[in-house]
């Protein structure tokens, strides 16, 4: 067994683990539901400009709704199981390095979540009745401020990553021409999730300023939760206008 399969492995075990946490604790659920509809609703507002302007529309949508979103992408992370030995054969180390540090990337923001919506008071069981303060103790008290750096690095790299896979044509027209097969076999989650990710960062024509936007925002989204904590009123963390650099 290679590396990397060993990899994809666990991260599809600690995707599994967290998703039945998810499902079987009716206590957390109600919240978790809400936490993600608030995170949503942030993350569009902080990317609303990008969301309509060439070149960054389809990058952007990739990475809200299937790196950083509230999706549930348990179609696609079955699909990499099932293929795991198909695709360390046919597939190249690139490519299948990225697509772990997507998975790792997804089981982190996961695991995060849960541990977020287990903070929440109890009341918190619908988007509106998240108060700024109280989505700002509940990330201050549900991890450590390294895990969350550790999340967003690992949304820069991985964006860095397909900036340069994009460059080589030939693994483009390859995910192209797999798209047949691969809805045949039943892996259509898996083979859009590639060539979405591929198409959107093609058209970036360079991912540098895309990915420096997202790196200066959500490091004032955090700089913007510690000012909530510290009672700074004129803060509010789905207004983006109010502590966006």
């Amino acid at each position: 067994m290679s590396e990397i399969a060993d990899r994809l492995r666990a991260l599809l075990g600690r995707v599994h683990a967290q998703h039945r946490q998810s499902l079987e604790d009716r206590a957390v659920r109600p919240r978790l539901e809400a936490l993600r509809a608030w995170q949503a609703t942030r993350l569009a507002a902080t990317y609303a400009d990008l969301r309509v302007t060439p070149p960054f529309v389809d990058a952007c949508e990739f990475f809200l709704a299937d790196l950083y979103g509230e999706g549930d992408f348990n179609d696609r992370d079955r699909a990499v199981e099932r293929v795991v030995p198909i695709m360390i054969r046919l597939l190249p180390e690139g490519v299948l390095g990225s697509l772990a540090r997507a998975i790792e990337l997804n089981a982190i923001s996961h695991e995060l979540d849960f541990a977020m919506a287990a903070a929440l008071p109890a009341r918190c069981t619908r988007a509106a009745a998240i108060g700024d303060a109280d989505y700002a103790a509940a990330y201050h008290a549900s991890a450590h401020r390294a895990a969350r750096r550790h999340q967003l690095a690992l949304l820069i790299i991985l964006g860095r990553e397909l900036d340069r896979l994009v460059k080589k044509p030939m693994l483009a027209e390859l995910l192209h021409l797999c798209r047949w097969p691969a809805k045949l076999a039943g892996l259509g989650a898996l083979q859009s999730f590639l060539e979405r990710g591929f198409d959107a960062f093609g058209r970036l024509g360079g991912a540098h300023t895309f990915l420096g936007t997202i790196l200066r925002r959500e490091r004032a989204f955090m700089t913007a939760l510690d000012s909530v904590r510290s009672g700074d009123a004129a803060v509010r963390l789905q207004s983006p206008n109010s502590w966006s650099k």
